[in-house]
């Protein structure tokens, strides 16, 4: 059931609905390399449905929304067996004993009545891409499904930005997207050539979508920048996703360009060089 909405929103452009921190038990149904370094990880589980524990009946998971995110618990390097995260007060996670939970945030690619999907972008170290290269089909897993969804701006137009990273969310937006939206989003990649098309799927047909694909280094910023001049219009409203300095870079040039800084919602996926 959804909690109510009584915090302040992120954006108050963007309403929430909220649900309930339950860490739900799933196994990794499969792993496929999309291309060089992209791999979609589908997970499966009666516990994205409804179900019935020692803590009470909880509801289905759901992702209403293009950026809802779904935390990984990954499992202890060590091997422990009494480290099951659960909720604790105020909707946080708790572990019993003195061990911390290791967590990630990926991007919901989908989530329906086959499973839920997630696709990885490899980094360099990390938690999480120690657990990537080690996980097979079959391997269990714990998962809190999204949390927060965020509906969709009622704008008439919206701009996406964002890195490889985002691409997961940009993905589903533009499957997404209504057709009385002018979406353009604009996308910056390593390398273009080792991009498989179906990443960004092309848009449908009836609907206002844009899509530019750009080349240029992790956490560069200067080509983002050039095509972002190159609009002579503001939007109504922008997200922008990535690296989190290029990121920030970003949101100043809209902001000095006229942009209400309440219609630019930025979120930092990583940060260059920092620990992932």
């Amino acid at each position: 059931m959804a909690e109510p909405a009584s915090r302040r929103p992120r954006n108050r452009h963007r309403a929430e609905s909220r649900h309930a921190t339950i860490p739900r038990r799933v196994q990794v149904a499969s792993v496929e390399q999309l291309g060089p370094g992209l791999v979609r990880v589908c997970l499966v589980g009666d516990e994205l449905g409804a179900f019935r524990n020692g803590e009470g009946t909880h509801a289905a998971a759901v992702s209403e929304s293009f950026d809802d995110v779904v935390v990984f618990c990954l499992p202890d390097p060590e091997g422990a067996a009494d480290t099951f995260p659960r909720t604790a007060p105020g909707g946080g996670l708790s572990v019993p004993g003195d061990r911390a939970t290791v967590t990630r945030e990926y991007t919901v690619r989908a989530l329906h009545e086959s499973g839920l999907c997630v696709d990885l972008v490899r980094h360099d170290g990390g938690a999480g891409m120690t657990w990537l290269d080690g996980v097979t089909p079959g391997d269990d897993l714990v998962i809190v499904a999204p949390r927060v969804s965020r509906s969709l701006p009622g704008v008439d137009r919206m701009l996406a930005v964002g890195d490889a990273t985002a691409l997961p969310a940009m993905a589903r937006l533009i499957e997404d997207c209504p057709p009385g939206l002018d979406l353009e989003v604009i996308a910056v990649v390593p390398d273009l050539a080792a991009l498989p098309p179906e990443l960004l799927p092309v848009p449908a047909s009836g609907t206002r979508v844009r899509v530019r694909v750009l080349e240029d280094c992790p956490g560069s910023v200067s080509r983002l920048l050039g095509a972002l001049s190159e609009s002579a219009l503001l939007t109504d409203f922008a997200w922008v996703a990535g690296e989190a300095g290029m990121v920030g870079d970003l949101r100043r040039h809209l902001i000095a360009r006229g942009q209400p800084p309440d219609r630019v919602q930025f979120t930092g996926y990583w940060r260059l060089g920092g620990p992932l």
